[in-house]
């Protein structure tokens, strides 16, 4: 084996006549075709780091003019048609030093080049958007490792990502606080754990927690834009894909593990996190914990009352490496209570309070999930195998009452399956992805103010997703997606026989996109796609109150003779560049969405719908929102720029922008859209120590609709720091602090009004954001 090392001073750290084609395509494919064998003129390899971790879209090249390839999410690469004789060899990947050496590829063997990293960290391949691993990229992506993870302080995820570029924050606390990626949530925006749905009503309102802990996960990976060809028909917006390692995939033999705790000040948050890996040689096992509990979080003038949360997770799994094959199996437990802040009722004719009722949300769900690979010698590469199966019980209503008198109860199994069969280049096409994927979903809806029917969802779907080279520094990328969707409405106490639906769907999604890297450090990257979203029960049919969100929810079809909402269809483009050198990385994104029937919310009085209350009477004074529907666009940004500026010293700038418009009418503005943010990083290292700052501008939003209140600008600032305390870096202590000057402000993305002194139905305010909060975490690894 050839061994060749570069070395720096530095270390430092993806129409239907498309989805017919490329279908035609494979069905026409020599299914029997031979995998390229080693036969002369051909280098095979791997690329690694330092640590002997792989390289993903590292450039292998033979120079000046010669093939190329790119290499893929193992770090392997296979150069083509070497001319005979001995070659220069270059290879080069944004983040790393890049090497040239000669070699013969009639004597060479397999390579392995070892590079070491540059200043300026990349992301690795994303395999979330490339399911092929050859690390090109057609869209915005992003990835979070562990260490980075750790420095995002945040009780949830949308806590966490708040703030990253195209990417914010939706809550009623931070218990709930979930992702938005460039104005859209909700099914638009799919949350992934281990590339499988997660299948709770998380996906369709904003008050409902997504179950996983921060301290749970080993890896974020996040596509802005578009994403619906392998996920889901409904994915317009992007998605965001948890992953951890509940079924190990990698291990050192004999036992390693951890062991996290974690304080907060703004809401006296105390929590504890530990995990354990046992390997043999083909066998590892894994256990871990999580719990937390926080109090009322503080404003900086006010304690918000009842929104406290409390949470503990656990999970064990089994993972197993072969020759052939690797999978794993993971069972999982996850349970959640969080407070409801408060909202306003009447207590005698045209007299207000703003009420702290005792209410609370309680989320079970027990997850498994089984994944595998296996390798094959022939044109089908690898078949790869996941699937996932949950059942979840939410329960709102007041603490310690008995199930008959819960507000209201969602019971919810879900399933959902995907096989994929990666094959091996064939004629024009490369290395590409052939799929399956099986849903289902059965949700009961039940309890005293059951506000919207159950459902029974069935979904079908078959998609491929191919990449056909375009010479040594481009790829052409082309897919499509079929999914037929059967809902079936579920009666309950409020929903009888009369009021029930069906409904059959078959979607079209499609994408295509161009990737390239002309000159060393520079990618280009642009998809046009197709997404397709039906609307869910929610937005058609809710008629009630929605005790977890202190609200009256009105649906946009819930009376006879109310127009039929229509299946969203949205086509997107993305655009992205960005550049790169060893003390210098810029990325630069756009995005055009145009969407037919697109679903929204609008405040409505509130005595809107003229709703009875099942069990409090003196409900008198909610929130009322009610789904309606227009054409829409939305078209945005982001810019990043890191620079470093000395050898320990680094800076980061982020923006971005989103303008969502109504194509009716006025053209009024979509309600619910970010404003514009920028912010500014500075980090500095000392040996094992690091220290950093943050400076973070919002812009006002008075871009609304009539209904929606505005915002003011802020500015907020912050510190984090990390000391490793032994050189081996096995006990590291770290701290953030957020709103470092304890400014009081309000953030524009939460639905949940309030109702300040004096109090009445014209006097409507939004909630102030959480004050100072100094978090410190201290973290073991054996």
């Amino acid at each position: 084996m050839l061994k060749h090392v570069a070395r720096s001073r530095f270390h430092i750290h993806a129409g239907r006549l498309l989805a017919l084609l490329a279908f035609l395509l494979l069905l026409g494919s020599p299914l029997g075709a031979q995998t390229a064998g080693s036969e002369a003129g051909t280098l095979r390899g791997q690329v690694l780091d330092t640590s002997g971790a792989p390289i993903s879209s590292a450039t292998v090249r033979v120079v000046p003019d010669g093939p190329g390839a790119l290499s893929d999410a193992a770090g392997r690469f296979t150069v083509r048609d070497v001319p005979a004789g001995a070659v220069q060899l270059r290879v080069e990947r944004l983040g790393f030093r890049s090497t040239e050496f000669s070699v013969d590829a009639a004597t060479a063997g397999a390579l392995e080049i070892v590079l070491e990293s540059s200043p300026i960290a990349v992301e690795g391949v994303v395999t979330t958007a490339t399911p092929t691993g050859s690390g090109a990229s057609y869209q915005a992506v992003q990835a979070f490792n562990t260490e980075q993870l750790r420095r995002l302080s945040g009780t949830s995820l949308g806590e966490m990502l708040d703030g990253q570029p195209g990417l914010s924050s939706r809550s009623f606390g931070s218990a709930t606080a979930r992702p938005i990626i460039r104005g859209f949530d909700g099914e638009r925006l799919l949350v992934l754990e281990n590339g499988e749905r997660m299948g709770h009503i998380q996906e369709t309102a904003p008050d409902h927690a997504i179950t996983l802990d921060p301290m749970a996960r080993d890896r974020l990976e996040v596509v802005r834009g578009p994403a619906s060809l392998l996920y889901g028909s409904s994915a317009l917006g992007g998605v965001v894909n948890i992953l951890n390692r509940d079924a190990p995939d990698t291990w050192a033999p004999g036992l390693q593990g951890g062991v996290s705790m974690q304080g907060a000040s703004m809401n006296e948050m105390r929590a504890g996190s530990g995990r354990v890996i046992h390997g043999w040689d083909r066998i590892g096992v894994s256990g871990r914990f999580t719990y937390r509990e926080a109090g009322d979080g503080r404003t900086p003038t006010e304690i918000i009352p009842n929104s406290q949360t409390q949470t503990f997770s656990t999970a064990f799994g089994v993972g197993m490496n072969t020759d052939r094959f690797q999978g794993g199996w993971s069972v999982s437990y996850h349970d959640n209570d969080y407070g409801v802040p408060e909202f306003g009722v009447e207590t005698e004719e045209g007299e207000f309070v703003e009420a702290q009722p005792d209410m609370e949300v309680r989320i079970d769900r027990i997850n498994t999930q089984a994944r595998g690979t296996w390798e094959l010698d022939r044109w089908v590469e690898a078949i790869d195998f996941r699937t996932s199966f949950s059942r979840s019980l939410q329960e709102e209503g007041e603490p310690g009452v008995p199930a008959e008198e819960l507000e209201l109860e969602i019971d919810t199994r879900f399933s959902s399956s995907t096989v994929m069969l990666r094959h091996n280049p064939v004629a024009f096409l490369d290395e590409g992805v052939l799929g399956l994927n099986f849903l289902r979903k059965d949700q009961g809806v039940e309890g005293l103010e059951a506000y919207f029917p159950g459902e029974t969802l069935t979904s079908l779907a078959v998609f491929t997703f191919q990449e056909i080279p375009l010479g040594a520094r481009s790829r052409l990328q082309v897919g499509g997606r079929l999914e037929q969707e059967w809902l079936e409405t579920r009666t309950n106490q409020f929903f009888g026989d009369a009021d029930m639906r069906q409904d059959n769907e078959l979607q079209v999604s499609w994408s295509m996109g161009v990737n390239t890297q002309p000159i060393p450090g520079l990618e280009i990257g642009t998809q046009l796609a197709r997404a397709h979203r039906n609307p869910t029960v929610l937005e058609r049919y809710a008629n009630g109150w929605h005790a977890g969100a202190t609200r009256v929810e009105l649906g946009a079809t819930r009376e006879p003779g109310d127009p039929r909402l229509e299946s969203e269809v949205g086509h997107g483009l993305d655009l992205f560049t960005r550049f790169g050198t060893e003390r210098f990385r810029i990325e630069v994104a756009g995005f055009y969405n145009r969407i037919d029937n697109y679903v929204a919310l609008e405040t409505m009085p509130a005595d809107c719908g003229d709703i009875e209350y099942r069990v409090r009477a003196d409900r008198e004074f909610p929130a009322c929102v009610r789904f309606f529907s227009a054409d829409a666009e939305m078209l945005g940004g982001e810019a990043t720029l890191d620079v470093l500026l000395t050898d320990d010293l680094r800076a980061r700038v982020v923006s971005d922008f989103v303008r969502g418009t109504r194509r009716d009418g006025d053209q009024d503005p979509l309600p619910f859209i970010p404003p514009f943010r920028t912010s500014l990083e500075l980090e500095r290292e000392w040996g094992r120590a690091s220290l950093g700052g943050t400076f973070r501008w919002v812009n006002s939003q008075t871009r609304v609709p009539a209904d929606e209140l505005p915002t003011d600008s802020y500015t907020l600032m912050g510190l984090n720091g990390t000391w490793a305390v032994d050189p081996q870096g096995q006990h590291r202590i770290s701290f953030t602090v957020d709103n470092l000057l304890d400014s009081s402000y309000q953030d524009h993305l939460p639905v949940v009004r309030r109702f300040p002194a004096p109090v009445s139905p014209d006097n409507p305010a939004r909630f102030d954001m959480p004050g100072r909060n100094i978090t410190v975490s201290y973290r073991w690894m054996f």
